[in-house]
């Protein structure tokens, strides 16, 4: 092991998930280096405690406890998190919502690489590793339509709720937020992905650059004005008039 080292642990309770993924690893990720492969949450947390990792990968389901009733236990999490999992898509929405990274079996070694480039990056900032917090309350109230969005940024993350959001504006490759409060986050995610984790039942796409959540919307006028919480104003695009008014009229 050398200083440009990422220490990691496997936690895993299959033989050969953890066969595969040291395997993977060994041959795309050079830089990571497996201290210890653990097969159950006892295992885990001492090796944890003990070996201090960088990086974990983490199998959600194990017997005896699964992957979140071991971060649980710990009262600050010091470490990057990929989770591995096989959960059903409300879950994978769960994931995505809370910026956490996470594997769907079985692997594939782009994404691999992907997620152990981006844990790496994010060693080097300061992180609260609030997206984890924000996963737990996601991930157990998966109808709860008030879901905690973990909005990355250029400084790590911001954690908002989706009543928050008025607004989304396309900046380039980039999405403008405007909050309630007259807060403004800058994301690093294009509007074209928060269209797809947005819940279209509360947000609607109305112009090229524009996503509003309908929860904030005001008035409208017949020039094509759309008029939101805390003057908040955009356009609404010719095209996406016939849905605007139909969710308008549901309200």
């Amino acid at each position: 092991m050398d200083n440009h080292s990422i220490i990691a642990i496997i936690v895993d309770d299959e033989k050969l998930s953890r066969e595969v993924i040291v395997n993977y690893l060994n041959e795309n990720c050079k830089q990571v280096f497996i201290v210890a492969e653990c097969n159950s949450v006892k295992s885990a947390y001492k090796a944890i405690s003990e070996l201090k990792p960088q990086l974990v990968f983490l199998d959600i389901e194990m017997p005896k406890g699964n992957g979140f009733d071991l971060l649980k236990m710990f009262r600050t999490i010091e470490f990057q998190v990929i989770f591995l999992t096989a959960y059903s898509q409300y879950a994978v929405e769960a994931f995505r919502f809370s910026a956490v990274d996470y594997l769907l079996k079985p692997i594939k070694i782009s994404e691999l690489i992907e997620a152990v480039d981006k844990a790496i990056r994010n060693l080097n900032h300061d992180k609260s590793f609030q997206n984890i917090q924000a996963l737990f309350d996601n991930i157990y109230s998966p109808y709860n339509e008030n879901k905690t969005l973990v909005i990355p940024n250029s400084k790590g993350y911001t954690v908002v709720k989706t009543s928050e959001i008025i607004m989304c504006m396309a900046d380039g490759y980039c999405t403008n937020f405007s909050l309630t409060g007259n807060e403004k986050i800058c994301s690093s995610r294009s509007l074209k992905f928060y269209e797809d984790l947005l819940p279209d039942y509360q947000f609607l796409r109305v112009h090229r650059s524009y996503i509003i959540n309908i929860k904030h919307v005001k008035s409208f006028n017949f020039l094509g004005q759309i008029f939101l919480s805390e003057g908040i104003t955009c356009n609404l695009s010719d095209g996406y008039k016939p849905s605007f008014h139909k969710i308008l009229k549901s309200l």
